[in-house]
């Protein structure tokens, strides 16, 4: 196995030893002025540099940046992918900082890129992953001097470009280490990805984004920049990264490497992780300041940000975790405070599956500062806005959602739509209707008033790609409460007979339309002491009532409606008339007939 030598030119350190490494004899070269912290670390990881700038980098750190060569940004408009979408594979280097058993985990899902230094180191690591249980058939590696192995921080940033295609973005690195900084030129020439010059001194330490244009550093992007004023900060993060808000913070942790990713993390577009360390440490007031103003922002959904905490006592590096598609990768350390930070995750993320690891962890270097998620080049992107809070509407709860599917493969349609159901219901599913341009939508039917809805998306294209928003999919499922306004139903009309005979039954008919199709019931008045209540009916369909008046005269029947959410309408009337009968006096009427019978016989028979 050829070993790699520190770059002697660029720290110009003088050869103090030798060390011993898997049995090796290899040279150290250490400059006198080295502090011991340096010393002790070139002493243990001859073949990388450590996280921290050097005493000699230090004195160095004019040769940052020295040969940059800009280049135009990709075309607009720009989307940067968030460290929780889906990833293809993850970047480490050789000699590693992470564990076989690290390798050996991402290796079950996606594709380990490992960089090494040459065809002969390539071999000797593939031996290594054969004899520590790595997957091989997901390995493949970028043969490129490097050094160090924090490819976190000078790994390429992946962005898709207006034309729905991936590229690189290419900070200056800021550290004196040019094979380092040289990494994502030859990532993007090995895979055929266009890389795009980035004029900003940067580490991808110090940045993290939601997916959806908002991003976070701590103010070292200004001091490293010093020569850009912040709104030029802000317009380049716009130009080459897509980013509309760009949130600079004060350092929380006050340490050396002034990173984000040592206190905390986007764990979704509207939720933030941050640290909450004991109350005896130091900086506890910054981060409860950190938490409260995070909590004071609006996140891309429209919404405060949902902060999460989690507990770190003085130092434990829990926050400083690896998001792998549906797998959280933590580090641990054997504390006592292993398992609540485990359930800190859990808790903050159902569905995803939290692993810890130990390893040479400190506070400011972990796991998420050796490894570099590589996105998926032809992911199938779901972009949405969810509905929270109270939704009111009569007419259903409308999901519209962009969907890009980069691998230019068309959108399987029967396979894309919204999954929703509410709490008494299991979940069913409405297929989505293709708007064009990306665009599609569908709607939740209406529910009645105080009932919780909840929803996620799935989209399919025919490259075999299957997506969910949120990410997880059900057990993140979104979640609202809904309320339906209420119109009294109209004044019903009455039809039947407005004259009879008392005694006889007769049917009439009751009509409602209540505005919101509710049914309706009908409360009537029958004008002769009795009063009935009908059965609920259909909105607009007829409901009979029948009654008799057991006497002569003349009767208003009123009736008014009721819909099924106890809201009554105006009333309405119809006049009815019970007509006396016309008895005729049987005595008058033989009176009458002896007069004329007489009157005849009288006057007329002869």
């Amino acid at each position: 196995m050829n070993k790699k030598f520190v770059n002697v030119s660029l720290v110009f350190f003088f050869i103090l030893g030798v060390t011993l490494v898997n049995g090796q004899q290899i040279t150290v070269n250490f400059n006198n002025d080295l502090t011991e912290k340096d010393e002790s670390w070139f002493k243990n990881n001859p073949e990388s540099f450590p996280h921290w700038l050097t005493q000699v980098e230090l004195q160095n750190l004019d040769k940052i940046g020295k040969d940059f060569q800009g280049n135009s940004p990709p075309p607009s408009p720009v989307r940067m992918p968030a460290e929780f979408e889906t990833m293809q594979g993850v970047l480490i280097r050789y000699p590693f900082g992470i564990s076989y058993d690290i390798i050996a985990e991402m290796s079950e899902d996606v594709e380990v890129v490992t960089i090494v230094e040459s065809t002969s180191e390539q071999n000797y690591v593939y031996t290594q992953y054969q004899s520590h249980g790595v997957n091989v058939d997901n390995c493949d590696f970028l043969i490129a001097p490097s050094d160090s192995y924090w490819t976190r921080d000078y790994g390429p940033w992946f962005v898709f470009n207006g034309d729905n295609e991936q590229g690189i973005v290419d900070h200056i690195y800021n550290r004196p280490r040019p094979n380092d900084d040289a990494i994502p030129i030859a990532f993007g020439n090995w895979q055929g990805i266009p890389v795009y010059i980035f004029p900003l001194e940067h580490a991808g330490g110090n940045y993290m984004t939601d997916g959806q244009g908002i991003a976070v550093s701590t103010d070292l992007v200004w001091t490293e920049n010093s020569g850009y004023s912040h709104d030029q900060i802000d317009q380049l993060m716009k130009n080459y990264c897509g980013i509309d808000n760009y949130m600079v913070v004060p350092d929380a942790l006050g340490e050396y490497i002034k990173h984000i990713d040592c206190w905390a993390k986007f764990l979704s577009p509207d939720t933030i992780m941050i640290i909450k360390p004991s109350t005896s440490h130091s900086h506890y007031q910054d981060f409860e300041e950190a938490a409260e103003f995070f909590e004071n922002q609006t996140s891309c959904y429209g919404v405060p940000y949902n902060v999460v905490r989690i507990y770190t006592h003085m130092s434990e590096p829990y926050i400083n975790s690896l998001i792998l598609n549906k797998k959280v990768l933590m580090p641990i350390t054997g504390s006592q405070w292993d398992d609540e930070a485990i359930s800190s995750y859990e808790t903050a993320l159902p569905g995803y599956e939290v692993l810890g690891f130990t390893g040479s962890w400190q506070s400011t270097d972990a796991l998420h500062c050796r490894a570099k998620g590589i996105v998926d080049r032809y992911m199938l992107y779901i972009e949405h806005t969810p509905l929270y809070g109270t939704q009111t509407s009569n007419d259903g709860y409308i999901i519209n959602a962009t969907i890009y599917p980069y691998s230019g493969e068309n959108v399987v349609n029967s396979s894309t739509g919204v999954y929703w159901k509410t709490e008494t219901s299991t979940w069913d599913f409405i297929e989505m209707e293709g708007l064009g341009n990306n665009q599609f939508s569908a709607t939740i039917p209406a529910q009645e008033t105080g009932t919780i809805v909840y929803y996620y998306i799935q989209a399919e294209d025919y490259s075999g790609r299957s997506e969910f928003h949120p990410y997880i999919g059900a057990d993140m499922a979104y979640s609202f409460d809904t309320y339906m306004d209420n119109n009294p139903p109209e004044a019903p009309t009455i039809t039947g007979p407005v004259k009879g005979t008392a005694g006889t039954t007769y049917d009439y008919a009751f009509n409602a339309v209540d505005p919101e199709e509710h049914d309706v019931k009908y409360h009537i008045t029958w004008d002769d002491g009795y009063v009935d209540v009908t059965d609920f009916g259909a909105s607009g369909t007829d409901v009979i009532a029948s009654h008799a008046w057991n006497r002569e005269g003349t009767f208003i029947i009123t009736a008014y409606a009721e819909d099924s959410k106890g809201l009554t309408g105006p009333e309405s009337t119809l006049t009815i008339t019970m007509p006396k009968n016309k008895i005729i006096n049987r005595n008058f009427f033989l009176i009458v007939n002896n007069f004329l019978q007489k009157f005849y016989e009288i006057y007329l028979k002869f």
